[in-house]
């Protein structure tokens, strides 16, 4: 049969318009602006939110419409006919135009993205289409082989329904292993992750081992003739892999284990060294000046005797970022950009209480003092503002205490500033970290 032939013919064609503009539609009215508001133009983010709202639609239709396709064969009497060619040929070729249009749902969002923001694929920023790509296959070959035991017309709006409700709803449910098997990549990768190929493969094993348990069920070879032992070989097969995506996944939280993505990196001036992503270091030279100058005034209030050798942005380093260490300062030197809070994030930084909840209301105060002694207070008290459950009252009592400890000689303000980072540690109970 020809290929225009066979397009004509095949549920795809009908199908072509709807799967399309659902694409477009989730694409520009879901992903569309968190793509330009935070992706930095980072390759793995501009796969991954894409592909975060195409899962289960490609999967419903390659499965529904894989049943179709076998019961449209069904009812031409093709499987009848004398073997001139392989049932696997048969049935790819009348798979070919369902798995090209529920790859297509998948490609156009991601190509549409990495277009809006002028960037370029990498190979590790793929993993998770990947992954869709060929669990879109698995899918299909289910769906082709429920609908060779049942009606299509029945076969196919319940394989949509299921598929979709099992994909969509694995994020929300627990035990968490579950969404880790599902198929959907759940992790919208931010700047400076990567999906993993452990992630990758948990996602990939049920669904591809069910799929080739059905392709082993189909098969005329002959040291596999005997229906007994070609099912022995597809139970185990489909056993083993459901089972090694369980063993894989069963300690993992709600987030699968990421990887770190290949981020370049900007650098300037020496003692300290600030360095942001080369995508977002367009204002490096400002941040460099604002951080040099906060580290000034945090050496002449006391705060900050010796200035670390290097303050990168904590941008580079995904949602888990290493803490902070005297010679090393992790600071969100982007967001800080944007925010026009680069100097607040500095003094902030540099209070380091030696535990990890101080005192809320401790905190305030000794962060409120080196905020009024750095030229910071402003920032502070906008930050604070933003805070519905601190109200006017609390700030104005706040200021008061402030402005007794400013009250007292430099010397005695910095022993104050001390005496309150281990104070901050001994009141502890009754509050979190600021």
């Amino acid at each position: 049969m020809r290929l225009r032939t066979r397009l004509r013919a095949s549920s795809a064609l009908w199908a072509f318009p709807v799967a399309i503009g659902l694409a477009l539609f989730y694409y520009y009215e879901v992903t569309a602006t968190s793509i330009s508001a935070s992706s930095y133009a980072y390759a793995p983010t501009l796969v991954a939110y894409p592909l975060a709202s195409m899962y289960p639609f490609a999967y419903a239709l390659a499965s529904a419409l894989g049943a179709w396709e076998s019961g449209r064969l069904t009812r031409g009497a093709v499987w009848q006919l004398a073997p001139a060619r392989s049932r696997y040929r048969i049935a790819a070729e009348a798979l070919g135009p369902v798995l090209a249009l529920a790859w297509l749902m998948l490609l156009l969002p991601v190509v549409i993205a990495f277009v809006q923001e002028s960037a370029t694929p990498t190979l590790a920023s793929l993993r998770p289409l990947l992954m869709a790509l060929l669990v879109c296959v698995a899918h299909s070959v289910i769906g082709f082989a429920v609908g060779l035991r049942i009606k299509p017309v029945f076969a196919a709006p319940v394989l949509a329904v299921v598929v979709f409700l099992l994909v969509a709803t694995s994020v929300a449910l627990e035990p968490f292993w579950w969404r880790h098997v599902s198929g959907e990549y759940s992790e919208t990768l931010e700047f400076g992750e990567v999906a993993t190929w452990t992630s990758v493969l948990a996602q990939l094993l049920p669904t591809c081992g069910l799929a080739l348990a059905i392709a082993l069920l189909w098969s005329s070879w002959s040291p596999l003739r005997r229906p007994a032992v070609r099912g022995t070989l597809a139970a185990a097969l489909a056993a083993v892999c459901a089972v090694s995506a369980f063993s894989i996944t069963r300690g993992w939280g709600p987030t699968a284990p990421l990887g770190k993505g290949d981020v370049s990196m900007s650098c300037m001036g020496e003692a300290p060294q600030v360095c942001m992503p080369e995508e977002t270091a367009s204002g490096l030279k400002a941040v460099h000046s604002d951080v040099v100058s906060a580290l000034d005034d945090l050496a002449a209030a006391g705060i900050t005797p010796t200035a670390p050798s290097l303050v990168t942005d904590t941008l580079a380093d995904g949602r888990d970022h290493p803490a902070s260490t005297k010679s090393t300062w992790r600071v969100g030197l982007t967001k800080g950009a944007e925010r026009g809070t680069v100097r607040y994030q500095i003094v902030r930084s540099a209070i380091a209480f030696p535990c990890r909840r101080p005192d809320l209301a401790t905190t305030r105060v000794v962060v409120g003092w080196a905020a009024e002694r750095t030229g910071e207070s402003k920032t502070l008290e906008k930050l604070l503002a933003q805070d519905p459950f601190y109200g006017t009252e609390q700030r104005s009592a706040l200021q008061r205490q402030v402005r007794a400890v400013l009250g007292k000689p430099g010397p005695e303000q910095t022993r104050w500033y001390r005496q309150q980072l281990t104070a901050a540690c001994a009141k502890s109970g009754n509050g979190g970290a600021a």
